[in-house]
């Protein structure tokens, strides 16, 4: 892999996380930042043909 690959394959798993955790916390601004923030990571990694996986957004 290359390092576009690893970084955004990280990123979207830190967006997950955080989605996660704001919607735990019930924060639902957070959660909605985060999920956009994720939403944004799939479509470039789609646009990529980077595999990302299933949606988990909470």
């Amino acid at each position: 892999m290359n390092e576009f690959v690893d970084s955004l394959l990280i990123r979207v798993e830190q967006a997950e996380r955080a989605v996660r955790q704001a919607v735990e916390q019930q924060d639902e601004y957070a959660a909605d930042v985060h999920a956009a923030d994720l939403a944004n990571l799939r479509r470039l990694a789609a646009e990529h043909g980077v595999s990302v996986g299933t949606p988990d957004e909470g």
